[in-house]
């Protein structure tokens, strides 16, 4: 394998593309990543066999492409062919599909879906608008690749001119993501593209990937994890009947931008809101209850980091166990959640995570001050017989605020109900037990203590 990896470095094609590895194969085409030996730069070589009965398809897809520029569409460079196959030239793109993008990271944020969509928009009014317009027909999260924040739509060999759709010609499409008329033979026009766009809104909402099995789809107000408004637009893009869905891509894009503006007017409303978490003794599980809050957020799609307050060197012991761990601006990330170790100074610098979850460890006089600063305060505190001693103390602390919360932990229902009844007025909650504090919440009496948090904060 490694002489065959040398060989191929060797091979120089047309002469000026030095080949150096074959990047994939399909049922179509051979695909090496190449590199044009005078200006120093990438390149992606389809190479495609003339005995193959698809050739005629790909080398129109290749000259349909050559015509075309957009940021969001592949540059094709060059066609070159020989006796045996035909070579489209065109730009090397270094990132991953969207299809892995959204298992990789999981639930991204709603402004970052909301771009994604509105540069799909501004594509397909491109292709729209050009001397021959054309239609896409195959939107599916494997034909979108993600690189630097932009996307590019491949795989054009479903792409068909407008004046040629009275012709009958056939055309490929993935079922679940093209639209219903696509099957039927109905007149075809700019808003089987919205079907196909509200179908990557519900793949990136959801992260629910639709397959030939699939029968029907989960209702996106049962499914999804997004702001109503957002919800509101996947429903209207998916619209079995043509005529209910936005009348244009202008318009759907129109919709969105007025979304992520919302978004952002409300981020400058409520930047930089605090979580302050202390214990009344050690070992009372605040770092447990500190991740389980952060990881609430950030599955309702709202940017959170975890800030570690106290000199246990949390951070530091989760980093040395998973191998490759960076950080970035000092800042690490783990299983989804971006964790600030003592001292790092970002959350003062800007406010990226609008939402901060403040892990004070044991609640002090020392650390008293800077904990009342925050939006919400939550006091973890116990009430076993060896417990008392110390949630004593911590109450003597806090007696005059009456806005603090206290989450008490390891009790059931009875034993609760019990220890309330001393705690006067205050804010008493139980904390639901979950052994994992990464876990997506799924018991209902913790995710209605999270959304308890959520209403506290007004997000």
């Amino acid at each position: 394998m490694l002489m065959r990896k040398e060989r191929m470095r060797q091979e120089i094609w047309f002469q000026k593309y030095q080949i150096i590895k074959l990047l994939g194969r399909g049922s179509t085409a051979k695909v090496y990543l190449a590199e044009h030996i005078l200006l120093k730069s990438y390149r992606a070589i389809k190479c495609i066999s003339k005995k193959h009965p698809l050739y005629e398809f790909h080398c129109k897809e290749a000259i349909l492409l050559k015509n075309l520029k957009h940021p969001c569409i592949p540059i094709i460079y060059d066609i070159e062919e020989d006796d045996n196959c035909a070579y489209i030239i065109e730009q090397y793109i270094e990132g991953q599909t969207l299809k892995d993008y959204i298992q990789e990271k999981g639930p991204i944020d709603e402004n970052i879906i909301i771009h994604f969509a509105i540069q799909l928009c501004d594509l397909i009014t491109y292709l729209h608008s050009i001397e021959r317009p054309i239609i896409y027909m195959d939107f599916k999260p494997e034909n979108i690749i993600i690189a630097d924040a932009t996307i590019k739509l491949i795989d054009f060999g479903s792409a068909i001119y407008q004046d040629e759709l009275s012709e009958q010609l056939g055309f490929c499409a993935t079922k679940g993501y093209a639209a219903p008329e696509l099957y039927q033979g109905k007149n075809l026009d700019e808003r089987c593209n919205i079907y196909g766009i509200g179908m990557l809104l519900y793949y990136m909402v959801t992260g629910i990937y639709i397959t030939k099995t699939c029968d029907q789809i989960k209702n996106i107000d049962l499914s999804g994890c997004c702001s109503k408004q957002l919800k509101h637009i996947i429903n209207r893009c998916l619209k079995f009947n043509p005529s209910l869905r936005y009348s244009s891509v202008k318009q759907l894009s129109k919709h969105l931008s007025a979304l992520i503006r919302k978004n952002r007017n409300y981020m400058k409303i409520n930047q930089s809101l605090k979580i302050a978490v202390a214990g009344a003794q050690e070992r009372i599980g605040v770092s447990h209850l500190s991740f389980r809050i952060c990881s609430h957020f950030i599955h309702r799609r709202q940017k959170c980091a975890y800030e570690e307050k106290n000199n246990s060197g949390c951070v530091s012991r989760i980093k040395s166990r998973y191998i490759g761990l960076f950080p970035k601006d000092g800042i690490y990330e783990c299983n989804g959640i971006p964790m600030l170790p003592k001292g790092c100074n970002k959350m003062k610098q800007d406010t990226e995570y609008p939402i901060c979850v403040q892990d004070y460890g044991l609640l002090t006089k020392e650390n008293f001050k800077e904990f009342l600063k925050a939006n919400v305060k939550i006091l973890v505190i116990g009430a076993k017989d060896w417990e008392l001693a110390s949630a004593e103390q911590a109450l003597e602390i806090t007696k005059e605020h009456k806005d603090i919360l206290y989450f008490f932990n390891y009790l059931n229902g009875k034993q609760f109900q019990q220890v309330i009844k001393s705690m006067e007025q205050r804010n008493c909650y139980r904390i639901p037990y979950e052994p994992d504090p990464f876990a997506k919440p799924k018991q209902k009496s913790e995710i209605e203590l999270l959304n308890e948090l959520v209403r506290m904060l007004k997000v």
